[in-house]
């Protein structure tokens, strides 16, 4: 369990909040998330477990941008045709 709860902070940690989306940042609610999975004193099943480590995994790969690397974008535009510049 604790050793659990280390490597999330510390993913967490890596995860910024963006204080200008009040309530819909994706960082506030993985750290709420956090603190009402982490509650308490419960003992994890296996199959717990397991769950919590495809969670770790997909956070992990989220924070270190693994998809976003690996499928690299041709095309800077959209299907309108506007580039990231025009918004």
């Amino acid at each position: 369990m604790s050793q659990n709860y280390k490597r999330f902070l510390t993913l967490l940690e890596k995860w910024p909040i963006d204080k200008t989306k009040q309530g819909r940042d994706l960082g506030h609610f993985l750290r709420e998330r956090f603190a009402s999975q982490f509650s308490g004193t419960k003992i994890i099943s296996s199959k717990d477990q397991e769950n919590v480590e495809k969670q770790f995994v997909a956070l992990e790969n989220l924070i270190k941008n693994v998809h976003h690397d690996k499928y690299l974008r041709s095309n800077n535009s959209t299907s309108t045709g506007l580039t990231g510049n025009n918004f």
